[in-house]
């Protein structure tokens, strides 16, 4: 480990409330693994979480890393978080989730970025309602790690989160007394490269670092490159136009929908799903701990439950069969889209 690194382990091997960040490269996920291990070692019950399924697989098997919505019974933050702690501590549904709460004493939080000031909040009370204590987070150890300066929170309107990033929250500040910034790039060495990235990610180009860009630049096979829309409607009819000139014949699925048109504009699964075999697509939500929200798979056929996907990078071949997307209204189709 770098003197950095090695600050922010010692900080949680004592105990602390830590907040660890870095750019990219810094190696922060490779640190939250020693540390988990670690403070494993030492009788605790660490739980290692992500704000999202597909951050939660870059951890090695053996930490089990979730969701910190399915460890907590968080959801999507629909619910009022009083709401949530009464449903964890009497409802039997909501037993694993009351035991994983009760039971842990360190909690994991990595790309916390991407988790909201709002559901931050509802997460401390949720913490402190079933834990029974009123320090923060019931007295849990909390371990946030993750760069403010990579993906924000995702505002949802629909349920009053305005997408606020977590740290402008007084629980935050109250909460989390520690802060560790790693600067030493570890995964590539690079020194130029490791300096123009971290510009960018700033948002601060000086001349060297627009000059050293421009002599990236290079032909690119158009056939196999990443296009860029603004908007998912563009994004709809390029994916549509380029399953047409594929070949074989085309499956088209309908949703099944209920509510305010309003609210049905607003869910991401596609009113009209048409795929071929060959077809790649991503999955729009978890279906287990291993299929997660933004895995992606191609198409190998079609059963009478819905397509059959392989997922390459977990080898797992499935049925996707048909789920429920609900908050206002409720929509019945197959959980992934056409990329």
């Amino acid at each position: 480990m770098d003197v950095k690194q090695q600050e922010a382990f010692d900080l949680c091997l004592s105990g602390h409330n830590v907040f660890i960040t870095g750019q990219a490269g810094t190696g922060k996920t490779f640190l939250l693994s020693q540390i988990a291990r670690a403070l494993t070692s030492t009788g605790k019950n660490v739980q290692v979480t992500s704000t999202t399924g597909i951050a939660s697989t870059c951890f090695p098997k053996d930490l089990q890393a979730i969701t910190v919505h399915r460890w907590s019974g968080l959801d999507d933050g629909r619910y009022a978080a009083e709401e949530t702690s009464e449903l964890i501590k009497t409802s039997p549904q909501f037993h694993q989730t009351l035991n994983r709460i009760c039971n842990t004493h360190v909690l994991i939080i990595d790309e916390i970025s991407m988790l909201s000031k709002k559901m931050f909040e509802q997460l401390e009370i949720i913490c402190s309602s079933v834990r029974q204590s009123q320090e923060y987070f019931g007295g849990l150890q909390v371990i946030l790690c993750g760069d403010f300066y990579q993906l924000p929170p995702v505002p949802n309107r629909e349920y009053n989160d305005h997408g606020e990033l977590c740290f402008e929250s007084n629980v935050f500040q109250g909460a989390v007394p520690h802060k560790v910034i790693l600067t030493k790039i570890i995964r590539q060495d690079n020194e130029d490269l490791a300096k123009v990235i971290g510009e960018v990610s700033r948002g601060h180009l000086n001349d060297f670092a627009i000059s050293y860009l421009k002599s990236l630049e290079r032909p690119i096979d158009d056939t196999s490159s990443v296009k860029l829309f603004a908007n998912n409607l563009l994004v709809d009819t390029y994916n549509r136009s380029k399953l047409m000139e594929s070949d074989g014949d085309i499956v088209e699925f309908k949703a099944i929908d209920h509510g305010d048109k309003r609210y049905l504009v607003n869910i991401s699964a596609q009113q009209t799903l048409w795929l071929k075999q060959g077809s790649p697509v991503i999955l729009l939500r978890n279906i287990s701990s291993v299929l997660v929200n933004g895995l992606t798979g191609t198409v190998k056929g079609f059963d009478p439950d819905g397509p059959v996907v392989e997922f390459p990078s977990v080898r797992i071949t499935t049925t996707i069969k048909k789920t429920e997307f609900s908050g206002n209204v409720q929509v019945n189709i197959f959980n992934i889209l056409l990329i």
